[in-house]
């Protein structure tokens, strides 16, 4: 008898259980599921409909506003626009490639470095995180004072000493690019690094102890046994990678540096500041928004896209 009572609360248990499961789900799901509809649909919906408006001023209070498909057709039939738009694309794919080719690599051995606990490695962790607590503007302006004021006296000491120096310019007005990606490696690094190690401190001794007895010490350690439990932080860094691609403005606004250095997320930055009064107007508005949108319909499938193939093809924590 009590055996069959117990066999038939187990359903009605079973479903109190995934009943409350789902309410704790979509308790969850409030904030990330608002914050997307807040930072992104209610932000962004006047600007999806500039998109695909165009205005004629009637007076100094009044637009008159009509329909039209040319503020996205322009930056693919316009001359100017489309070169413009393929320089700064450009420009993004050099940053995006070099710092994908040196900051990842370099980032997962540094982590691997700190997470053997190797000499300086606790100096590391602290010197690589100092770039996150600085201020920006802060960080920039002494940066440059001293490639601006430093350098060259110290490039002067150095020709007067030895000939293969003389006349060498280390300034940051002669070699502004190499120097702006120095800075942005550096303090994206930090983050990086510290997101790795603490992943590899999560992996259990044992798992690493079991790959000791089957002979995977050093780099077999590091590539059979510690890059695949890694792996899941690594493709969050690609993914949101590719994602701010169209974004990253790259810390060029705090650098003033000329348009030949515009990135995608840097020229919009410039663009949107220039359709505000008193630069600009309302009806300068639709062109930069249909931008804004022709990169949103290019960065989603490729997001999307990258996640599902490292999902395929990245290697197993099995």
């Amino acid at each position: 008898m009590v055996e069959t009572v117990n066999t038939v609360n187990e359903p009605k248990k079973k479903r109190s259980l995934e009943r409350g499961s789902n309410i704790f789900y979509a308790l969850l799901m409030i904030f990330p599921v608002a914050q997307f509809i807040l930072f992104y649909l209610v932000v962004n919906f006047k600007s999806f409909g500039y998109a695909f408006m165009e205005g004629t001023i009637l007076n100094e209070s009044r637009i008159e506003w009509s329909f039209t498909l040319k503020n996205i057709s322009e930056w693919f039939t316009n001359a100017y626009l489309r070169t413009r738009l393929l320089d700064t694309a450009k420009m993004s794919l050099v940053f995006y490639g070099i710092m994908l080719l040196v900051s990842i690599p370099l980032g997962l051995l540094f982590a691997y470095y700190i997470f053997k606990k190797l000499p300086l490695s606790g100096f590391f962790r602290i010197f690589l995180f100092v770039p996150s607590i600085i201020p920006a503007a802060a960080f920039v302006m002494a940066y440059k004072y001293i490639l601006n004021d430093a350098f060259p006296v110290i490039t002067e000491q150095l020709g007067a000493k030895m000939p293969v120096f003389k006349g060498a310019n280390w300034s940051f007005d002669a070699h502004p690019f190499g120097y702006i990606l120095f800075y942005n490696l550096y303090i994206s690094f930090g983050t990086s690094v510290l997101m790795y190690a603490n992943k590899m401190f999560d992996i259990s001794p044992e798992i690493v102890e079991a790959g000791k007895l089957d002979g995977a010490v050093g780099i077999k350690e590091f590539w059979h046994i510690i890059l695949p439990l890694t792996f899941p932080t690594l493709s969050v860094f690609l993914v949101t990678g590719i994602a701010t691609l169209f974004t990253n403005h790259y810390n060029l606004f705090m650098f003033y540096v000329g348009p030949e250095f515009d990135t995608l997320g840097y020229y919009l930055y410039k663009e949107v500041g220039t359709t505000a009064p008193p630069y600009g107007s309302e009806v300068d508005t639709p062109p930069i928004a249909a931008l804004g949108l022709i990169l949103t319909a290019i960065a989603i499938p490729l997001t999307f896209g990258l996640k599902a193939v490292l999902d395929k093809f990245g290697p197993s924590e099995d």
